[in-house]
């Protein structure tokens, strides 16, 4: 589910609701599975749909529109801190 609506919030009790079991059981099972948080793997999804973005021209406001960011900063904060540049820059490369 988070793979194919990402851009969509999806809460945990829905995510829960889906796997059949309580947003403890979901949240313990999903961080050993994949070693992190949903809303940590949902995050990794919208920062790769933005950086893909980024590599195909779109300006840091736009892809931080497009991938369902609220504003350009709290895209960039997020951006450097996975990736280790802004997205100005990482466009520029």
């Amino acid at each position: 589910m988070l793979d194919e609506a990402f851009l969509e919030p999806l809460s945990a009790e829905r995510l829960a609701r889906a796997a059949g079991c309580s947003r403890f059981a979901l949240y313990r099972a999903f961080r050993a599975e994949y070693g992190l948080a949903p809303s940590d793997y949902r995050r990794q999804l919208v920062l790769r749909r933005a950086r893909a973005l980024l590599r195909s021209g779109s300006s840091p406001a736009d892809a931080a529109a497009a991938a369902g960011f609220a504003d350009q900063a709290h895209f960039g904060r997020w951006f450097q801190r996975v990736y280790g540049v802004t997205p100005g820059a990482f466009r520029r490369a």
